[in-house]
């Protein structure tokens, strides 16, 4: 049977320890996840999560020393690895102007992820929880650039060189969210949403 060249290639102890920790990390991140959004944050303990990802106490501590941290870094990662991944899930056409609808609903889909269902739960919390805002922040704000650069991949670089896209770019961004929040209490079909249409005329009458 042939072989790959990775096969013939030593691994050291070093190397899979590396790769064990990875995964565990990956599958706290993920059970964190879960967690925050299935019982909020009040009721997000390390207890639970631990109990969700099948790990050890001291495994779980061992990555993430507390609680905050944790989810945090549950939803950081899980916003940078789904955010980053979004625009190579369409074939975006040729046409600069076609690339609007599909665009607007790619951007509009991210906002009923579970980690923005996360992420809003940590914001209302941290506006009771100084120490929680003041760890938040810095995150949130490694998260601009991120969705900012997804967003500028769901248009295409003609569209986003356009002269008023710097000025499209924080109303769709806090439209969007500020809509998005009202499903997490009353739950319909997003793509039903008739500011979908508002938000693609808008998108047109500053990009074309």
């Amino acid at each position: 049977m042939d072989r790959s060249a990775h096969d013939d290639v030593p691994r050291s102890a070093g190397t899979t320890t590396q790769l064990r920790g990875d995964r565990t990390r990956i599958r706290i991140l993920d059970a964190a996840i879960r967690v925050l959004v299935d019982r909020g944050y009040a009721r997000a303990s390390t207890l639970a999560i631990q109990a969700e990802a099948g790990v050890s106490r001291g495994r779980l501590l061992h990555h993430y020393p507390s609680r905050d941290s944790l989810l945090m870094a549950a939803v950081d990662h899980l916003a940078r690895t789904r955010i980053e991944e979004m625009p190579f899930q369409v074939d975006w056409p040729a046409e600069p102007a076609e690339r609007i609808g599909p665009a607007i609903d790619l951007g509009w889909s991210t906002f009923h992820q579970p980690y923005f269902v996360a992420s809003m739960e940590l914001w209302t919390a941290a506006r009771t929880n100084e120490q929680l805002r003041s760890a938040l922040l810095p995150t949130e704000h490694r998260l601009g650039p991120v969705v900012r650069q997804a967003v500028a991949g769901f248009l295409g670089p003609e569209l986003t060189a356009r002269p008023r896209y710097p000025e499209l770019y924080p109303i769709l961004l806090s439209s969007m969210r500020g809509v998005a929040a009202t499903y997490l209490i009353d739950r319909r079909d997003p793509t039903t949403d008739p500011h979908l249409d508002l938000w693609k005329a808008m998108t047109a009458t500053y990009l074309l």
